[in-house]
């Protein structure tokens, strides 16, 4: 009886140190738990579209064509000469003025007023060194152009595209620093026939999608512009949801036959009436 007295001070004792060390430790496991716990993620960055189970996949066709939205510069700005045979510098917005002299093709000059002319025509008045004068709008851009080239052709090309040609001479690729997809395909061949060359990221087992046709001239040569619409295979590029066409881009086909070669240009853009498709065209110069 008396060793039973002496246990219960002990076990009072025992009590409170559990009852003491229990908070401590509770609190312990609740800060784990919570650290632990997963966070959810921005799914801003986040491909929507399950990854391919089988290839070549590609994802749904838009409704929509993409959209590139395009900046007008302020005046004043600096403009390149894009046409082949150069520009008319005049006294006055009017063809009928007086030519000063004439801009070769990748001249620079700087433009600081605009108006349209009697037929609707837009001119910039440009100076160029201590010459200052009238062109057309439409004869010049207002990026900075390089000239790029191959057999039997010359073009000028937009800031940030580059010409890479191939294995094959007869073939030349225009890139965008960053793009999966080449801007232009430019083939030349001095054979009867010409085949044409796709990126390999497009889907060959799926037919272009026509959009429209147009009637175009390139250097002196009146040619058809074929505008359809293709699909990325996206086992090859995985960011194709991202991309400004979506995953089809619009191919824009010109082809060009002389008296000693033929010709293939071969665009991709995210829109069906791509204007820097267009400015290119309208730069071209063939022998």
């Amino acid at each position: 009886m008396r060793s039973a007295l002496r246990l219960i001070p002990l076990m009072v004792i025992g009590a409170v140190a559990a009852f003491l060390l229990a908070g401590p430790l509770f609190s312990l496991y609740k800060s784990t738990a919570v650290a632990s716990r997963p966070h959810a993620s921005p799914s801003g960055s986040i491909n929507p579209h399950a990854s391919p189970t089988t290839c070549p996949a590609s994802l749904p066709m838009p409704k929509s064509p993409g959209t590139v939205p395009l900046a007008a510069p302020a005046l004043p700005f600096p403009v390149w000469v894009n046409d082949p045979l150069g520009v008319n510098l005049r006294a006055a917005a009017s063809a009928s003025s007086a030519r000063l002299t004439t801009l070769n093709q990748g001249t620079q000059a700087t433009a600081d007023r605009q108006s349209p002319d009697s037929s609707g025509s837009l001119w910039y008045h440009v100076t160029v060194g201590a010459t200052a004068g009238w062109l057309r709008s439409d004869f010049v851009a207002t990026t900075p152009l390089h000239a790029a080239s191959g057999p039997g052709w010359s073009l000028m090309l937009p800031q940030g595209y580059v010409s890479t040609p191939s294995a094959d001479l007869s073939l030349v690729n225009v890139v965008k620093s960053g793009d999966d997809l080449p801007f232009l395909i430019v083939q030349a061949t001095i054979a009867s026939t010409l085949t044409v060359q796709l990126p390999g990221s497009l889907r060959a087992d799926l037919a272009p999608i026509a959009d429209h046709t147009s009637t175009i001239q390139v250097w002196n040569y009146t040619v058809t512009e074929h505008v359809s619409r293709v699909a990325l295979d996206t086992c090859k590029i995985m960011s194709a949801w991202a991309r400004p066409d979506q995953g089809w881009p619009y191919e824009t086909s010109v082809y060009v036959h002389t008296s000693g070669r033929s010709y293939e240009f071969t665009f991709f853009s995210p829109d069906p009436n791509s204007g820097l498709a267009s400015q290119v065209l309208n730069s071209i110069a063939l022998s």
